[in-house]
């Protein structure tokens, strides 16, 4: 009989499951990420990359999770810095974390502006020129997801290299005339276009599954339109878990609040993981997996689905 006092040597799929998990505290932030903010420290910021290179070149990073359908990584923007206007061949969005980002959207010479405060999301339309400011008094960081596991190079549209710096911070826009806070309820179609866009967390309403967790709506059906992946942000109750389920694409759970065990199944072995704020697991498809909270506390989380719609899932109380 083995020893149980020795150490016993991971299966097949504790070795995947590991494979497929991004914890915070082995990770580090690259301040060197995107090389065309190098030398101009106006455009200071820092990425960590979990699935994919997102809008950064660097595609060999062995850290990084290999993407399908969309990237996610974190971004911090310090205090005063901003990232120049520039398009997408695919969507974006921003999931403030912390602190407050000023995105500007932008039309010919005139940009419309929004703040987006934590748990605030903004998704950028393919091809229609954006950039972000830190104008706060804390460093941003925020959630970024590119629709495309290889998404091109951005297309900057108002850069310091060739363009006034200020005019630049302003993303493109002449002088202050022509900088328009978003006005959702007002006629002009852009602002309608860009409302349509922004899901602010205290809009949020839950549906309550049978399970016993809630999904508040970001990406998807009763968010911002979804073109090539959907988002929820799941609320986990105390206690709460759920039965293992498939789905036929990559879904991704990323903690923001509490600790959640996440387990995955493969011929009648189990295997689990602990993930705590910031951790994240990229489940692929056809793999049975399953999730519960055992903690003192409630969970949120983000659930990334590659796909736009996405067949139903009957979650099951465990």
């Amino acid at each position: 009989m083995p020893d149980s006092n020795l150490p016993q040597t991971p299966s097949a799929l504790a070795r995947a499951m590991r494979a497929h998990t991004g914890l915070f505290t082995e990770k580090s932030f690259d301040w060197d990420a995107f090389p065309a903010s190098r030398g101009f420290p106006d455009l200071l910021r820092a990425q960590m990359r979990y699935v994919g290179a997102g809008g950064s070149p660097k595609t060999n990073d062995p850290t990084t999770l290999k993407a399908e359908h969309f990237t996610f990584s974190l971004v911090n923007q310090p205090v005063g810095k901003f990232a120049a206007s520039h398009a997408h061949e695919v969507v974006e969005h921003f999931l403030v974390l912390q602190g407050v980002l000023t995105v500007g959207t932008v039309w010919g010479d005139e940009v419309v502006e929004v703040k987006l405060g934590p748990k605030d999301m903004l998704l950028n339309k393919s091809g229609r020129p954006h950039g972000f400011r830190n104008d706060g008094v804390e460093p941003v960081l925020m959630q970024i997801t590119v629709g495309s596991g290889t998404p091109e190079m951005p297309v900057h549209v108002c850069h310091p290299k060739d363009k006034d710096l200020a005019l630049s911070r302003r993303f493109g826009a002449p002088g202050p005339d022509k900088i328009h806070l978003l006005s959702p309820d007002g006629g002009d179609w852009r602002h309608r276009e860009m409302a349509g866009q922004v899901v602010r967390y205290r809009d949020r309403l839950p549906t309550w599954e049978k399970a016993g967790f809630a999904r508040l709506p970001y990406v998807g059906d009763g968010g911002a339109p979804a073109t090539t992946y959907s988002m929820d942000m799941v609320h986990l109750p105390r206690g709460v878990a759920v039965r293992p389920y498939v789905r036929e694409v990559e879904d991704v759970y990323f903690v923001l609040e509490g600790a959640i065990t996440v387990g995955w199944e493969q011929d009648g072995e189990v295997v689990e993981r602990r993930l705590g704020a910031r951790d994240l697991i990229f489940n692929p498809a056809g793999r049975p997996h399953f999730f519960r909270n055992d903690g003192v506390t409630d969970v949120q989380f983000t659930m990334v689905v590659g796909s736009p719609k996405p067949q139903p899932v009957a979650f099951e109380a465990a």
